[in-house]
């Protein structure tokens, strides 16, 4: 329920920014959202505990922008999917968008989306509606566009991204009542674990994204940004990886890689000294037979995650 008192979405997006730490960047999306065309939106951040000056600088955007709502929370630090999961609960708009702190957008990204919800707002089947990526430079993110039709779209799952060169990063508009019923998995004690979890439990159950080859997103992978700390990141959270792997021996995949998962899936849990967890895989089949290799392998990454 919204702050009116009404159950229906005031808004058609939530623009959804998860941060830490990051007061000296955040300005560059606040001037790519004060330039979009189409203001049907809220900008809702939430801070995931930043010692930074953060609250001072979105406190005062919270009090002076006028053309779109801007709705900030501070909370204790918990990581990135506590925090989606945490601004999803708070959405006033129909469809979720997450754009990181160190991203920006397009002038004519809102207005875009907005033309496109249009065709799968009715459809069921449809979980949102996504878009391409870009480097500050302009290029694809994966280097090439998506493959897709005449009308420059392609529907598919999120499992089915590779056939339509979707598998660098886009991002994706969903339908907020949907979203809440997957939210972003997490593990006691740690702070991360890939969202790919809870979108592909989406595309598990045969949910579509109507994708397009149009970039809208400009993202900058700073050094301070989750993608380029990779490897602290599985070390801190070997069991969010877990899952990961453990939930990949649900999806279509060739034998060689889900013995691939198995064994990784394996040797986190041993390294997460959560090895009790091997009893919930997913596919015991696979995981009985890769038992030994993931045995073998958590000795390796044991070494590998110490001297990381």
């Amino acid at each position: 329920m919204n702050e009116k008192g009404n159950t229906e979405k005031i808004f058609e997006f939530t623009v959804f920014t998860p941060t830490y730490n990051r007061g000296y960047i955040l300005p560059v999306l606040y001037k790519s959202l004060q330039a979009q065309k189409v203001k049907n939106f809220e900008w809702l951040i939430v801070d995931d505990g930043s010692s930074d000056n953060t609250d001072e600088i979105v406190k005062n955007w919270v009090d002076e922008e006028k053309s779109f709502l801007v709705r900030y929370y501070k909370t204790e630090n918990g990581g990135k999917p506590r925090a989606i999961n945490y601004g999803m609960e708070r959405a006033e708009g129909k469809y979720f968008f997450i754009v990181d702190s160190d991203d920006y957008l397009r002038p004519d990204t809102i207005e875009k989306f907005t033309e496109w919800i249009k065709d799968i707002d009715d459809n069921n089947s449809f979980v949102g509606i996504g878009a391409a990526k870009c480097y500050p430079n302009g290029e694809y993110v994966k280097g090439v566009p998506p493959k897709t039709n005449d009308k420059g779209y392609v529907d598919a799952t999120n499992l089915e991204r590779h056939k339509y060169d979707l598998d660098a990063d886009m991002c994706e508009a969903y339908k907020i009542d949907i979203l809440r019923k997957y939210p972003m998995a997490v593990w006691p004690g740690e702070k991360f674990a890939p969202e790919q979890i809870s979108i592909n439990a989406m595309a598990l159950d045969g949910y579509k994204v109507r994708w397009h080859r149009d970039i809208v997103y400009v993202c900058d992978y700073l050094d301070d940004g989750l993608t380029k700390g990779a490897n602290s990141r599985l070390k801190r959270n070997p069991m969010g990886y877990a899952m990961m792997y453990n939930n990949m021996l649900r999806y279509d995949l060739p034998a060689k890689k889900k013995l691939f998962a198995a064994s990784q899936f394996i040797a986190l849990s041993i390294c997460g000294k959560n090895a009790k967890y091997i009893l919930k895989g997913y596919n015991k089949m696979y995981t009985v037979l890769a038992l030994p290799y993931g045995i073998a392998l958590s000795f390796r990454r044991r070494r590998q995650l110490l001297n990381d």
